[in-house]
């Protein structure tokens, strides 16, 4: 259902669009990365999503744009689990920033988000902008997503459109995705307390209900066959999954995640109804699902196979 709901957000049917240029570049805008964190203690991690880029403001920006530059950081770090955070700097006293002038973000070796049109991106590349307005280029040889306008007031509705309804968006989205892969691992296992566990927790399958807030307004504009689609999916994902689960009957509760795999397909892939999800995500963030699949000894083949064989998407 993210994936449904993140199109329906990224066409502007709610709360009015910005001018999105080279639409496809932002879909796969490489907003974080996995690293490995914590070095030299006990909790180390090999694969942890931290911000792979920095949120850039100019020196002469007004507080309001340099505040909405701060809630976009704070809508990467829902997405993100660490902001790359290890010992040894700390002991030398850098601690890693994600909100920043342009100079300093221009001496980082991240991608940028540049919020404002008062800085040298837009000066050097010879910008202009027609209204509020998310436009992804290329500056010295790295990704920059710039979030401009007209005024200041026309940046600020960019920059919290990016915010919520894309950055936030993708942050449920994939929590709730990754999540599914692994309760299909946990289920596998026959770890269903905390199969069930994961999905209420809000972190877990649940962040879905951040998406299905947002996108709460164009419920009703969702035509029939999908509403049916959506309401099935629901009802497989956050009650009979876990009725099966209880009865500790794992054997129907992978029959009934096969189920609830069917119906994301049907709108990801168009199976039977007009394909919703025509883009291709970032691959390196992606490919994560399988990773944790692996991890519980499942290979493609456990999810991808028949109406759901179609793989990389």
């Amino acid at each position: 259902m993210a994936a449904i709901l993140w199109i329906i957000l990224s066409v502007g049917l709610v709360f009015g669009k910005p001018i999105i240029e080279n639409f496809s570049e932002l879909k796969r805008f490489p907003f974080v990365t996995y690293a490995k964190v914590w070095v030299g203690t006990p909790a180390e991690s090999k694969e942890v999503a931290v911000p792979n880029v920095v949120i850039a403001y100019g020196r002469r920006e007004p507080a309001q744009v340099v505040a909405v530059a701060a809630e976009i950081a704070y809508y990467l770090g829902q997405w993100t689990e660490d902001v790359g955070l290890n010992p040894r700097d700390v002991r030398k006293g850098r601690i890693p920033s994600v909100v920043m002038p342009l100079g300093k973000a221009l001496e980082t070796g991240k991608h940028i988000v540049i919020v404002g049109t008062r800085n040298r991106v837009v000066r050097d590349l010879g910008l202009t902008f027609r209204g509020p307005t998310l436009k992804v280029v290329e500056y010295k040889g790295r990704k920059v997503l710039v979030v401009g306008g007209r005024n200041s007031k026309e940046v600020v509705k960019a920059g919290r459109f990016l915010a919520t309804r894309i950055v936030g968006f993708k942050a449920g989205a994939y929590r709730t995705f990754f999540s599914f892969v692994k309760l299909r691992g946990l289920i596998e296992k026959g770890e269903y307390e905390a199969a069930l566990h994961l999905i209420r927790d809000p972190l877990g399958l649940s962040a879905c209900g951040k998406n299905m807030s947002l996108a709460a307004p164009m419920m009703l504009r969702f035509p029939p066959d999908v509403k049916k689609i959506v309401k099935r999916r629901n009802r497989i994902m956050y009650t009979e999954i876990a009725r099966a689960l209880t009865a500790g009957n794992g054997e129907e509760a992978k029959r009934l995640w096969r189920e609830a795999m069917k119906t994301c397909y049907r709108c990801h892939q168009g199976l039977g109804i007009e394909r919703l999800r025509k883009f291709v995500p970032n691959a390196e963030i992606h490919s994560r699902h399988q990773r944790i699949a692996r991890s519980f000894g499942l290979d493609c083949t456990a999810c991808h196979r028949g109406v759901t064989e179609i793989r990389g998407y």
